[in-house]
C-alpha cells in the first residue's frame, strides 16, 4: 500500500507541473489579445486564484458548468460586460468560485477545528466549512456587482464633460466620429474612454454609428446615456443639429446630477443616527453618568 502511494505521488509530482505549463501557456496567449482590447484589470482576487481556476477550466469545469446552467452563464457574461472585465469569462468565474468555495472551507474548517474543544470539534468545523464555503462561493459575484458600481459611477462623473467636448469639437467643424475619436485621443483615463474606444473600433469594422451607440448604451446598462444615445439616433433620423441635441442632453444630465446629490445629501441626517445610537451615544452616558456612579458608590447608596 505505501509503495502504491509512493507511486501515485511521483506522479502527480510529474503531471501537475505538466499541466500547470500548458494552463499558464494557454492562459497566456489568449490573454494577449484580450489586453489590447481592454485596460481594465482583473480584481486582486482573480488575479490570486488565476492559477487554480485556470486548471480547473483546462480540466474541463469551465464547460461543464456552461452546459449545465446556460442562462446563468449568459446573465455573468452581462456583469462581466457591465463592469468592463473583458478578459474574464463566465467559465472563469464559476471555476473561481469552485476554488475559493473549497479553499474557504478547508482554511475555515481547520480553523474552527484547531479552536474549539474536544465536545463539539467535529459539527462547529462542519459548521465553519459550510460558512466558509458559502463567502468563496458568493465573494466572486460580489466583487463583479462592485466593480458594475464602481464602473457606471465613474462613466456618470466623465459623461457630461465628454458630451461637452465631443459637442465642441462639432461646432468646429468635425463629424461626430472625429469628435468621438478626438475625445478619445485627448487621453483621458477612465472607462468611458474604453467605451467609446470600443465604438470606434465597431464603426471602423462597419456597424451603423447609431447601431454602435446603442451597443455602447446596452453594454454600461446607464439611463442617462441610453436616453442621450436615443436622442442621437432620433435627431440623426429626422436631420435635427446633432450639436444642438447633445448640448441640451448634457444640461440634463448635469441637473440630474445635482438632484441626485441633493437627494443622498437629504439622506445624511438619517443615514447618520445608526452610527450615533451605537457610537457616540453610549459614549456620553459614560462620560456622564460614570462620576454619579461613582460618587454614589461612595456615599454607600445601594444601586443594584
Amino acid at each position: 500500500m505505501r509503495a502504491v502511494l509512493i507511486y501515485f505521488m511521483t506522479f502527480l509530482a510529474v503531471l501537475l507541473p505538466f499541466l500547470w505549463f500548458l494552463v499558464l501557456a494557454d492562459r497566456e496567449r489568449r490573454s494577449e489579445s484580450s489586453r489590447s482590447q481592454s485596460r481594465t484589470e482583473e480584481p486582486p482576487l482573480f488575479r490570486m486564484s488565476s492559477g487554480p481556476a485556470a486548471l480547473l477550466e483546462f480540466l474541463g469545469f469551465g464547460r461543464l458548468i456552461r452546459s449545465l446552467s446556460p442562462v446563468g452563464c449568459r446573465e455573468q457574461q452581462k456583469n462581466l460586460d457591465y463592469a468592463g472585465l473583458r478578459t474574464l469569462t463566465p467559465e472563469r468565474v464559476f471555476c473561481t468560485q469552485c476554488f475559493l468555495l473549497c479553499f474557504f472551507a478547508g482554511v475555515a474548517g481547520a480553523v474552527v477545528y484547531g479552536i474549539t474543544g474536544e465536545e463539539n470539534r467535529q459539527l462547529s468545523s462542519l459548521v465553519g466549512a459550510v460558512i466558509g464555503a458559502f463567502i468563496g462561493w458568493f465573494l466572486p459575484g460580489v466583487i463583479v456587482g462592485n466593480k458594475v458600481e464602481e464602473r457606471k459611477t465613474l462613466i456618470l462623473h466623465a459623461l457630461p464633460f465628454s458630451i461637452d467636448l465631443i459637442t465642441s469639437a462639432m461646432r468646429g467643424g468635425l463629424d461626430f466620429s472625429a469628435a468621438v475619436r478626438f475625445y478619445v485621443k485627448l487621453g483621458i483615463h477612465g472607462p468611458l474612454t474604453e467605451e467609446y474606444a470600443f465604438m470606434l473600433r465597431e464603426m471602423e469594422l462597419g456597424v451603423v454609428r447609431t447601431e454602435a451607440l446603442q451597443n455602447m448604451a446596452a453594454r454600461i446598462q446607464i439611463k442617462d446615456f441610453t436616453s442621450f444615445a436615443s436622442a442621437v439616433v432620433m435627431g440623426t433620423e429626422l436631420g435635427a443639429s446633432l450639436a444642438d441635441t447633445m448640448e441640451v442632453q448634457s444640461e440634463e444630465m448635469r441637473k440630474l446630477r445635482f438632484s441626485i446629490a441633493e437627494c443622498k445629501a437629504q439622506r445624511a441626517p438619517s443615514l447618520m443616527l445608526i452610527p450615533m445610537a451605537l457610537f457616540i451615544l453610549p459614549a456620553v452616558f459614560i462620560i456622564i453618568l460614570t462620576p454619579v456612579f461613582l460618587k454614589m458608590k461612595e456615599a454607600g447608596v445601594p444601586l443594584f
